[in-house]
């Protein structure tokens, strides 16, 4: 007999299995709620748990045999992996016949994003997805976000190839280790789909992004690329597919087409919004689409904070009074990430700790001893970001001359925006107040487009079609842009 030590909303308990059950047979039998749509049949890929020193595992396909500590997700991921049944879409799987592939040939969804990077490894015979790694983009140490690394390429020796093979040599390793895990031989990774915003699809290709930061912002492509083998740095397998997904401008990338092509509702007239450090939006209204980017900055992801980081155990996630917080792995705090700032930064504007212009009055602390500070500068930093991303809506708005409550849906993509408490982001006025019952994070839709592109032929012609039906909005050429900025800088009174 061993022990597995469950870790679930704050709470600790441990249980003595016998062996020869799966994980999640384990947890269901003693009274922990896992969601697994597919019924454990390795299909959906939502019965994800962490094992602490092994990572995210399935628990419909781990069959533990020792002693284990096993984390949940906690009830904000939950409901977004069940907002992601509700409304991205999960097509049927369809083998490709004349392709031959036997049991051990491997397809790879990958969303490569500013801050992290995400892989769904699916099996192409029987589609079934066998493993999920994430990570954080290596990149990351050559500038937080997109046009600090353009501005590297520009100006470094040979900084797109430095670029480039950090990000192909993190790949390389993790399909690597999964090859390893699985016991497969050179040959088996038959496809690689990737999304993800223009300049990394234009760094992982070694394509020159320059000209997506120098007016008028024209990328070197934005359709769908295709690399065979060793046509990429990515791989070294003569038959291996690489394949980017198409984008629609410098600025909206493949992350944003995959994403509404995803998209699974029958709403006529409602917004797309992908929080990153670029801030990519889509204003759906019956068949027409606009699109914008803001350069929100990298805040909401924790960086340029003074004691920011990323979405990483020790990591204050959620915070909701004085001494009562939620940190990622239930231990001591190490630092604040994107959704617990923009909680501390709410908490501060109820509690008169800062004012409507963001003025700090006074210190704020937290932690044990008050180790961990909000400086005036975050709250700056903050209001940078959500006037940036705020004012980039309204301006699309503007554009269909629509108001917030004509709208039928807000929905929430990416990282950010699969944490963050909906309620302070109204109350900062990141997201506008006419919505709050209508606002709905969908995960990481990315990626799943991506993987949707994988298991289903047909996907490739609705992706197709959305990137048809998009028209770009360049701000910076928008005479209300900077006075709606403005405007919205400051908090609500």
């Amino acid at each position: 007999m061993f022990r597995i030590r469950v870790i679930a909303s704050g709470s600790v308990r441990d249980i003595y299995p016998e062996t020869g059950s799966s994980l999640l047979a384990i947890l269901r039998s003693n009274g922990f709620n896992v969601y697994a749509p597919c019924g454990g049949r390795g299909a959906c890929g939502k019965c994800s748990v962490r094992i602490r020193g092994l990572g995210e595992i399935f628990s419909c396909r781990y069959f533990p045999d020792k002693d284990i500590e096993v984390l949940l997700p906690g009830r904000e991921e939950s409901n977004i992996l069940i907002h992601q049944t509700e409304y991205l879409l999960d097509l049927p799987f369809v083998t490709d016949r004349e392709a031959g592939y036997d049991s051990n040939a491997i397809g790879a969804a990958i969303d490569i994003g500013t801050t992290t990077i995400v892989i769904y490894f699916i099996n192409l015979y029987s589609g079934e997805i066998e493993k999920i790694s994430s990570f954080l983009n290596p990149q990351i140490a050559y500038g937080a976000d997109i046009i600090t690394r353009i501005t590297y390429c520009q100006q470094t020796h040979e900084g797109l190839e430095k670029l480039q093979k950090v990000i192909t040599g993190s790949l390389n390793e993790a399909i690597q280790r999964f090859k390893i895990e699985r016991g497969l031989h050179p040959g088996y990774i038959k496809k690689l789909i990737v999304a993800g915003n223009n300049t990394m699809l234009h760094i992982l290709l070694g394509v020159d992004p320059v000209p997506l930061a120098l007016a008028p912002f024209r990328p070197a492509f934005i359709d769908t690329q295709v690399r065979k083998g060793t046509l990429s740095e990515l791989i070294a397998e003569e038959d291996t597919l690489l394949i980017t997904l198409p984008s629609v401008s410098a600025y909206v990338g493949a992350d944003i087409v995959a994403g509404l092509a995803v998209l699974k509702t029958d709403f006529r007239r409602y917004l797309f919004l992908d929080i990153g450090t670029n801030g990519e939006m889509a204003l759906v209204n019956g068949k027409r689409i606009l699109t914008c980017a803001t350069a929100a900055g990298p805040a909401f992801e924790g960086a340029n904070l003074s004691c920011g980081m990323a979405t990483l155990t020790g990591a204050i996630s959620h915070f909701h009074s004085d001494g009562n917080y939620d940190v990622i792995g239930n231990g001591e705090p190490a630092g604040i990430c994107g959704s617990g700032i923009i909680d501390i930064v709410a908490y501060m504007l109820h509690k008169g700790i800062i004012d409507s212009t963001g003025l700090l009055n006074g210190g704020f602390s937290i932690g044990k001893e008050g180790g961990i500070e909000v400086s005036q500068q975050d709250i700056r930093e903050i209001q940078l970001a959500k006037a940036a991303i705020f004012s980039g809506m309204r301006i699309l708005l503007q554009r269909a001359g629509l108001r917030f409550g004509d709208l039928d849906a807000l929905f929430l993509a990416g990282g950010f925006g699969n944490y963050i408490n909906i309620s302070s982001a109204i109350e900062i006025r990141l997201l506008p107040v006419e919505m709050k019952d209508k606002i709905f994070p969908v995960g990481n839709s990315a990626v799943i487009g991506a993987l949707q592109y994988i298991r289903n032929s047909d996907f490739s012609h609705r992706i197709r079609q959305i990137q048809s039906r998009c028209e770009y909005v360049e701000l910076s050429d928008d005479e209300g842009f900077a006075t709606e900025f403005a405007m919205n800088m400051d908090f609500p009174l």
